[in-house]
């Protein structure tokens, strides 16, 4: 080789070894420690720690200690008295009973012995075990950690009780000076070697036009797409996960790192996370919905233009104006359902037709400086999400021709191609080290869920399913089947006019890969398919192309396409318009197949195709012309609906919550805090109890008493002040008296009328409305089922001056229970809770509530809150995983530790509706003063 050549292979070789060092690099870890009691005084403390397990737990007192205790009692647990056993989180405790100490974690017991002389015990855990020692010899020992969410116990006082607990932070690390500087040199060494790659090349490379002519004046299919996915961004609907990343982003400001928060411990989405990064000056700025999509919009424009102005003109000679259309409106068709927020799709999009365009030019100009470059942003994006494996597809479909270019640069290509490829490792390792790495994702395979490829039929149930596959996730879906199937027997036919063969049968080919490639996924989500946004889009595109260019001659065939197509819109558009949370708020068709006069809409398409199929037999192909047109219309119109839907269901809700309407109230300066804006909190129930007329008219009920204890009557409905009515398997019914209703109390942006009520069996209660004259103008009866919690039953009073309730139990079967009604005495949600204080989010609901900052996490603990912003009834069980310990829910250990107490939520404007529900949470034991130390390792 000449010595650019080796100059070239050096760098390559050079950049490759120091990827690897920069893995292999040590990182400087935070280590905390907490050492207990601090002040020589034993109290108990909560300390929640998570991951529960610590990394090292140390325990010492005496056994003079544990006789204070009088035969019985707890000398230290790890969890709260009272707590559940939790089978997935085992606790520690040495208790006394009958003058034995018992040392445990969970079931497994480890020592017990009795108490006797001036004895010392010690407790050391750690390294997978747990061991239990007296002075100094050991008598138990289990392979357990036990789980720790606080320091608990029976003592007081000054006594020989002493923890040490350091809990396991191997995530909480930075780079060292040693891996900044591998990083730097690597970065330096390939960007060297691809310019002397692209010097050296200069005279062996073919000259290929990237982008037509004028390539730069905005056209018409341009303004429609940027106007759509500028409005979407301000109205449309958010993707699933956007509360759950924007939470993750949110507080990787306290950890050092974007860890999952909600589950998995909190473990890093390393080697799946560095794009994370780039939102985190967004969300330090504002989490508004609307900013926090402007990433998400840019990318979305982006891949419009790779689109349209470099690859159709690859795959389509001269594209014809009908294909650039379709182009536009297919695109917008997959973007506003898959792309608009915080979730990976949009990257990999971008990702992936940047890697084909960079692929097929250095096919097209026999470049392998171009190559190396689609191998570094093949890198990039496969290190974004698992299904970033469709930016490595174009690889695979063009190994022909990548062969032959590396056999015609020699020896020098194994160079240049490791060094590129290898750039991958800076972006998955960038923030962690290849030891945390490798646990954390077996700690994610470990607790799932993590399908297999025999379960890749479950993403395909649920597509098809009427909850989860709604028609904006399916018709694109179902367009890109289509055009592959026509595709593939056009270019088996050798009837695709006007097209590149080999790049479409590419195409074609990647498509078909990646969807083999999903299967070996470990998530079965239908989010994922938006990744297929840019090919899906090239080849509906591409078939629109060469059917306008006359791929089909006869009629007949014409008429056969038509009625395919119209099958196939047929099964896209038979769901319900679904979108995620409250973005589906009173919008059309949210929760219906479309239709119009109860005929659904798939049903009138299909039987439209058939119909101009046959006419197009008899000669309506005459003026009908090609096919390939209809598939733009149908696509458009789906964008058509899909937008006026969504921009319609803010009309009637102008003065309540919907996305569009929060989002345009920020922008205007009206409000910066989602649906808070119009959430109101009742901080004290008994404010707006109404008072009865007369006294009531009881059979068989009695007051304050007759059912179940454990509903605990006196909280929060009960006491003199708020008199509850029940009765236990007794054959009765209650008529209260008339409660009279205030002036105004129907009032459209009033709180609406509430009756809390219980019950079990077959009982209900109604509410009956009345006029000045005691006339019962409208009632509403409600069955309680089996739920023992109390319930808020709302109704709207419209213009009712009265009120009662009857309940029944005229079976005598159940029991039930009914408080006093009340109009609620609201408040803003702010001055119950201030917005700089930390709360507990739901996932769910994180992204509706962008002014609030979720627990931090910090040195290996979760901060105890006082208030818990939950999604609302109807979701909120979606939210469960953080709050159990087998997922390694982030607020497991709250949950042990903390009473919820409900703080009712009303949305002005929306009176019977609970988007957001507030609890409050009571600690029985703070977390008290603990000495901390800090260090690095």
């Amino acid at each position: 080789m000449g010595s650019r050549r080796w100059t070239i292979a050096g760098l390559g070789l050079f950049a490759a070894l120091s990827a690897v060092l920069f893995v292999l690099a040590p990182v400087d870890q935070d280590v905390t420690t907490y050492e207990w009691p601090s002040a020589g005084t034993t109290e108990s403390t909560a300390l929640p720690l998570l991951p529960y397990e610590p990394e090292r737990l140390d325990v010492e007192f005496g056994c003079a200690d544990a006789a204070a205790l009088g035969g019985t009692g707890t000398v230290l647990s790890t969890d709260p008295p009272g707590a559940e056993p939790d089978k997935d989180a085992p606790a520690l405790r040495a208790s006394v009973a009958d003058g034995l100490l018992t040392v445990a974690v969970g079931e497994k017991r480890l020592a017990s012995f009795e108490l006797s002389g001036d004895c010392t015990v010690t407790i050391r855990s750690g390294e997978e075990t747990t061991s239990v020692s007296v002075n100094g010899e050991e008598r138990g020992r289990a392979d357990l950690v036990p789980s720790v969410s606080g320091l608990f116990t029976d003592l007081s006082g000054q006594t020989g009780l002493h923890a040490t607990v350091v809990p396991d932070t191997r995530y909480e690390s930075s780079p060292s000076a040693l891996k900044i500087a591998f990083g730097a040199l690597a970065i330096g060494a390939l960007l060297s070697m691809l310019f002397a790659l692209r010097r050296w090349e200069a005279p062996f490379r073919r000259h290929v036009r990237l982008l037509p002519p004028r390539w730069w004046r905005p056209t018409l299919p341009d303004a429609v797409v940027v106007l759509t996915l500028v409005t979407w961004t301000i109205i449309g609907a958010s993707t699933v996960d956007d509360g759950y990343i924007i939470t993750m982003i949110q507080s990787a400001s306290d950890t050092g790192f974007v860890g999952n928060y909600y589950r998995w411990f909190n473990a890093p989405e390393s080697p799946f996370s560095w794009f994370y990064e780039l939102y985190r000056p967004f969300a330090e700025l504002s989490a508004a919905t609307w900013w926090m999509r402007v990433p998400s919009l840019v990318l979305g424009l982006a891949s419009w233009f790779l689109i349209d102005r470099v690859l159709l003109r690859r795959f389509a000679k001269a594209p014809a104006l009908t294909a650039r259309w379709t182009a536009a409106v297919v695109f917008l068709l997959w973007y506003l359902a898959f792309g608009i927020g915080l979730r990976p799709e949009p990257w990999i999009v971008l990702g992936s037709l940047a890697v084909f365009a960079l692929v097929e030019r250095a096919l097209a100009t026999r470049s392998l400086g171009t190559l190396c470059i689609a191998l570094v942003v093949a890198g990039a994006t496969l290190t974004i999400t698992p299904t970033g494996v469709a930016a490595v597809i174009p690889f695979l479909v063009a190994l022909p021709g990548i062969f032959r270019l590396l056999r015609d640069r020699g020896v020098l290509s194994v160079f240049a191609v490791l060094a590129a490829a290898l750039s991958a490792l800076l972006f998955m390792f960038y923030d962690q080290t290849l030891s945390t790495v490798l646990h954390s994702t077996e700690v994610r395979t470990a607790i799932g869920p993590s399908f297999g490829m025999l379960d890749e039929g479950k993403r395909y149930e649920d597509l098809f399913d009427a909850l989860q596959g709604g028609l904006n996730r399916r018709m694109p879906l179902m367009l890109m089947w289509f055009a592959m199937a026509m595709l593939v027997v056009l270019l088996l036919a050798r009837r695709a006019p006007r097209l590149a063969a080999r790049p479409t049968i590419r195409l074609v080919g990647a498509s078909a890969l990646f969807f083999g490639a999903l299967a070996f996924t470990p998530t079965k989500y239908t989010h994922h398919f938006g990744a297929l946004a840019g090919f899906g889009t090239l080849l509906v595109a591409v078939l629109v192309h060469t059917i306008v260019r006359g791929a089909l001659r006869r009629n007949w065939e014409r008429s056969a396409v038509l009625v395919l197509l119209g099958l196939t819109v047929w099964i896209g558009l038979d769901a319900p318009l679904r979108w995620w949370f409250l973005s589906g708020l009173n919008v059309k068709w949210n929760l219906v197949v479309p239709g119009v006069s109860d005929i659904s809409a798939a049903t009138i398409v299909l039987v439209g195709a058939i119909v101009l199929a046959l006419a197009g037999l008899v000669g309506a192909w005459r003026w009908l012309r090609q096919p390939g047109w209809l598939i733009a219309a149908v696509a458009a119109a789906t964008v058509l609906v899909e937008v006026a839907t969504m921009a319609h269901a803010m009309v009637p809700r102008w003065d309540t919550y919907t996305t569009g309407r929060a989002n345009l109230a920020s922008l205007s300066g009206g409000g910066n805090c989602g649906v808070e804006d119009w959430l109101r909190l009742e901080p004290d129930i008994r404010a707006g109890l109404l008072t009865e007329t007369s006294p009531p008219t009881l059979d068989g009920f009695t007051r304050n008493a007759g059912f179940p204890a454990e509903l605990r009557p006196l909280e929060p409905y009960g006491g003199d002040e708020a008199p509850v009515w029940g009765a236990d398997g007794v054959v009765g019914s209650l008529t209260t008296g008339w409660y009279p209703l205030p002036e105004g109390a129907g009032a459209p942006g009033s709180p609406p009328l509430v009756v809390p009520a219980t019950g079990k069996g077959s009982v209900s209660a109604t509410v009956q409305f009345a006029g000045p004259d005691g006339t019962v103008t409208r009632e509403s009866r409600v069955w309680l089922d089996s739920d023992p919690e109390w319930q808020d039953y709302r109704f709207d009073p419209k213009d009712a001056t009265r009120v009662r309730v009857v309940a029944d139990n005229t079976e005598g079967r159940g029991w039930i229970a009914v408080g006093t009604p009340r109009l609620p005495k609201v408040v803003p949600t702010t001055d119950v809770v201030p917005v700089s204080e930390p709360v507990m989010l739901d996932w769910v609901s994180a992204f509706t509530l962008s002014c609030r900052t979720s627990a931090r996490l910090h040195d290996g603990i979760v901060e105890p809150v006082r208030y818990r912003f939950a999604a609302g009834p109807q979701s909120r069980a979606l939210g469960s995983v953080s709050f159990v310990s087998a997922p390694g829910g982030t607020y497991a250990k709250l949950f042990e530790s903390a009473e919820q107490v409900p703080v009712p939520t009303y949305l002005t404007g929306d009176k019977l509706f609970e988007p957001i529900s507030v609890f409050r949470l009571d600690y029985p034991v703070p977390m008290r003063d603990l000495t901390v130390g800090k260090a690095t390792r």
